[in-house]
């Protein structure tokens, strides 16, 4: 590869992290930590590629060192900007946060917490509580520190097989290629589009016969409300 395209690449590449990571763009992919790491990213690789311009021009003044030189430099494989074409796809039009579609593909069953240890929730109805919190104490404490208590629960329209849908919120460790849904049975709620952001809020429900390992939590809703997406939409 010729090093002017080298240089355009890096350039492309930088401005999109940098693009990405100093709007909130890059909340669709990653946790809100690593936030100061795309930025300094981003701006290594732009001044590297920038770099590589002011020395290939530097290099293009000095005398030639003969034909062959010459020639090498002239001609390099066009295919190479074909690279261009995926980094100017993320630059004009960034994909969106993961949804439904990936949602559907997760199987949706809780895995057992590391610590089971199920504090007593914070006073005061409704409690707002993280889908995933819900779903935890849901499957692996029986509902116990539920029982009782109404719960307001925000996340996105997950489509349920045979009917009805799932209230569903995506968790990182680390980006969103490990991401895992957390899913919860809403029940006597009206029908919504997929990936509907709503608020939710009803009271525990349990989740028949099934072991821990295949439950899926259930909340019987009293109240759907549509709210906007969330600036981070992962937990």
């Amino acid at each position: 590869m010729k090093r002017d395209v080298q240089s355009i690449l890096l350039v492309l590449v930088g401005g999109t992290v940098l693009r990405l990571s100093i709007s909130d763009a890059y909340l669709n992919y990653v946790k809100p930590g690593l936030r100061p790491f795309l930025i300094v990213s981003g701006a290594v690789l732009l001044v590297l590629g920038l770099a590589g311009f002011v020395l290939d021009g530097l290099l293009r003044q000095a005398p030639a060192a003969g034909p062959a030189c010459a020639d090498g430099d002239d001609h390099g494989p066009r295919v190479a900007w074909l690279l261009c074409l995926p980094v100017l796809a993320v630059f004009l039009v960034a994909p969106p946060a993961l949804g439904s579609y990936a949602a559907q593909r997760d199987p949706g069953t809780v895995a057992k917490p590391q610590e089971a240890q199920f504090p007593p929730l914070p006073e005061g109805d409704p409690v707002q509580v993280l889908v995933s919190e819900y779903a935890i104490r849901a499957v692996w404490d029986q509902g116990r520190s539920l029982r009782g208590r109404t719960v307001t629960l925000t996340g996105f329209v997950t489509p349920k097989p045979g009917g009805g849908w799932y209230l569903t919120r995506m968790v990182l460790s680390c980006c969103a290629a490990d991401a895992q849904a957390f899913k919860v049975e809403v029940r006597d709620a009206p029908p919504l589009a997929p990936d509907t952001w709503v608020e939710v809020t009803g009271t525990w429900a349990p989740h028949g016969d099934a072991p821990p390992e295949r439950a899926v939590p259930v909340i019987q809703a009293s109240h759907v409300k549509e709210v906007p997406r969330p600036k981070d939409p992962y937990e």
